[in-house]
């Protein structure tokens, strides 16, 4: 007797052991997405933090200074640092702000140091420098307790009111929709507490 065709268990084995290879591949390639997703996620907050701490050398190195004065909202802040090249001191108007990109979903923080000079600085035109993007971004600034005890809570504006440097600054941002929300909080020593 010759046969002609498969029979019904040799193609159900078959049909099992084609599911098997196919569940083992898409799995595999699956593992590998989230470890590469997972891994850049990674590199983004690795930038991030880098671009964070030299938010915070700038803002521990900012001062009183009548002519520029700190200024701050949610979504920007400006204050005077200086900065030494080559023997000579120069004081800089230093810019943060966050840029929202309607198309992207996205807000990007930028940043521009303007060179001040005497009594008078120029707008250059230039084009801030990126720093980096997330989902949703602001700044807050701390002030003392209303109810006269100690410590302090978040506000989303330095009042020009306050003649002064705010004693912290915080950033917020999340990476994506519903994701986790970062906080980095910079305390700056010449600071003090906005009433």
């Amino acid at each position: 007797m010759t046969r002609r065709a498969f029979t019904l268990i040799e193609l159900i084995v078959a049909t099992l052991i084609m599911t098997i290879v196919v569940v083992s591949i898409y799995s595999t390639f699956s593992l590998g997405m989230k470890a590469w997703r997972k891994g850049s996620e990674g590199r983004n907050l690795q930038k991030i933090r880098i671009s964070l701490l030299k938010l915070q050398k700038e803002l521990k190195s900012t001062f009183l200074f009548s002519m520029i004065k700190f200024k701050g909202i949610s979504s920007e802040m400006t204050f005077p640092v200086i900065v030494s090249k080559e023997d000579k001191d120069n004081t800089y108007i230093v810019n943060y702000y966050i840029v929202e990109d309607r198309n992207m979903g996205v807000k990007s923080l930028i940043k521009k140091k303007i060179l001040f000079t005497d009594k008078e600085y120029a707008e250059t035109g230039e084009i801030g420098e990126f720093i980096f993007s997330a989902y949703s971004m602001d700044f807050e600034y701390a002030y003392e307790l209303k109810n006269g005890s100690k410590g302090f809570e978040w506000h989303g504006a330095w009042e020009e009111s306050q003649k002064a440097i705010p004693c912290a600054v915080r950033i917020n941002f999340s990476l994506d929709a519903g994701g986790e929300l970062y906080h980095k909080t910079i305390f700056i020593p010449q600071g003090v507490l906005g009433t």
